[in-house]
């Protein structure tokens, strides 16, 4: 993939794949008791929202007319920040359990922002964010039985 184009067609296809393996994964989630929303809407509405985003980006840079950009390969410090930005995803799905979906959450977007932007008090605000919006619209507007942490027993 040397042009922008490529990357993009390539890219979108790939996440519209995952988007429909997120929802065919879904579709087998049963409930056993009746509930406000069933547990299987979050991983569908994510999965129907990649699906239809990779497919977007896709045929946008397939019918993309005009002068194509060529992709530079990133050097040694763009390996590194790719390197770092999967650890601390791993690491943010590890910590889902202990911590909280809104904890880690908070936690996982406030050091990739200040690690990539260099803006550690936009990446607190952003990550304090994140965590309200999560607890506020998801937990309680919602009621998704999201974990909370070690600290929901409290």
């Amino acid at each position: 993939m040397t042009t922008q184009r490529m990357a993009d067609i390539v890219s979108g296809i790939f996440l519209a794949a995952v988007g429909t393996v997120v929802v065919v994964a879904a579709l087998d989630i049963q409930s056993a008791f009746a509930e406000r929303l069933p547990p299987r809407t979050l991983p569908m509405t994510l999965g129907l929202t990649t699906l239809i985003v990779g497919a977007l980006l896709s045929v946008r840079a397939y019918l993309h007319k005009g002068e194509d950009l060529t992709v530079e390969w990133p050097d040694r410090e763009g390996w590194i920040r790719l390197g770092v930005t999967f650890v601390s995803l791993v690491a943010y799905l590890v910590l889902i359990e202990p911590l909280g979906v809104a904890v880690a959450s908070m936690v996982f977007s406030t050091f990739l922002i200040s690690y990539l932007d260099r803006r550690i008090v936009r990446a607190l605000c952003i990550g304090a964010a994140l965590a309200l919006v999560i607890n506020l619209v998801f937990v309680r507007l919602l009621q998704l039985p999201l974990p909370g942490g070690f600290w929901a027993t409290w």
